[in-house]
């Protein structure tokens, strides 16, 4: 079952509140709903703020409202990350420029656009705009869509019209769902935000499918059988291609661009286990192994270093030191 809360707040400066109060509020309201930025208005005087936020299990749904602001993503605040998400914009009133990746994206209202917690962003906005926000974890984003990172349409803002109207409609509604039905979607529909966000970015892409027209599944379909089966340490390339319907030659093709079946199985099994340190310190490293897939320790801890550089038992020692990367 999902989990999902919903918490509003709102800034405004008066004759008790400075510009400067009001600001440390905001930066804090907004890096909690968002992301930490360095936020700075455009225009003197009075300055208001209001944010809806509903975050799930792995995903938040942000509704913005502010006089204008600036925006930026500090180097510093980069480093200090310790996830990376895929940030979607879909501007409801007003419009917002965003500079990132060497592009400069403007964002009238009724447009669409995607951005990369990871890379340097500055975003200017104008009076009173509004936008739906949605924040999802980069990697969960990559395996739904079968997509690797550069391929991404990062800074890139789209009328949110026909098939992307619709998913835009999509995170709009559920962004605006009453408290009391937060809980709802948590069990209903968050499962259905990865997928709607990849059709996004593959919609964005001009992409129908991301797999090889001659495969018989789409690599949406083959990352679909591994998520299922990507915990059992028994699983084989050949187990994966018969349940997808296919070769074992078709099946690499599908994944050569992506590190193929083998790589994708030990990096989700990775990304199970960095989830259960965080989840529970105490847990023998041995039973992490087995809960994530691993046939053996030394499987465990050679592919775990493979993936992020540092041995489990580092990574463990950086989360109790609170130094741990993304």
């Amino acid at each position: 079952m999902g989990n999902a809360a919903t918490a509003s707040a709102e800034v405004s400066t008066t004759a008790d509140v400075s510009a400067r109060q009001a600001f440390e509020q905001w930066e804090a309201i907004v890096a909690d709903a968002v992301l930490p930025s360095i936020i700075e208005p455009l225009a003197k005087g009075h300055f208001h703020g209001k944010v809806r936020s509903t975050t799930f299990d792995r995903s938040s749904l942000t509704l913005m409202t502010s006089s204008a602001q600036r925006v930026v993503r500090t180097k510093r605040q980069l480093e200090q990350a310790q996830a990376d998400f895929l940030l979607v914009n879909i501007v409801v009133e007003g419009a917002n420029w965003t500079e990132q990746n060497g592009r400069l994206t403007e964002g009238p209202a009724g447009s669409i656009a995607f951005y990369d917690s990871a890379r340097p962003l500055e975003s200017r906005t104008t009076e009173n705009a509004v936008s739906t926000i949605v924040r999802a974890p980069m990697s969960l984003v990559l395996e739904h869509a079968g997509l690797v990172r550069d391929e991404l349409p990062i800074a890139k803002a789209l009328p949110a019209t026909g098939a992307l109207g619709v998913v835009a409609g999509f995170f709009r509604g559920l962004a605006e769902l009453p408290a009391d039905e937060t809980d709802k979607a948590a069990n209903i529909l968050e499962s259905e935000i990865a997928g709607m966000l990849s059709s996004a970015v593959l919609l964005a892409n001009g992409q129908n499918s991301p797999a090889p027209s001659d495969s018989l599944y789409t690599r949406q379909q083959v990352l679909a059988v591994l998520r299922k089966r990507y915990t059992d340490p028994e699983l084989t390339v050949d187990e994966v291609a018969h349940a997808c319907l296919m070769s074992r030659r078709t099946l690499y093709r599908v994944c050569e661009d992506i590190g193929g079946p083998a790589a994708l199985v030990r990096r989700m099994r990775v990304e199970h286990a960095r989830r259960l340190l965080r989840a529970d310190p105490n847990r023998p490293l041995s039973a992490i192994a087995a809960a994530s897939g691993f046939s053996t320790d030394r499987h465990f801890y050679r592919a775990f270093r493979e993936e992020t550089g540092v041995t489990p038992g580092q990574f463990r020692a950086q989360l109790d030191s609170g130094t741990s990367g993304p």
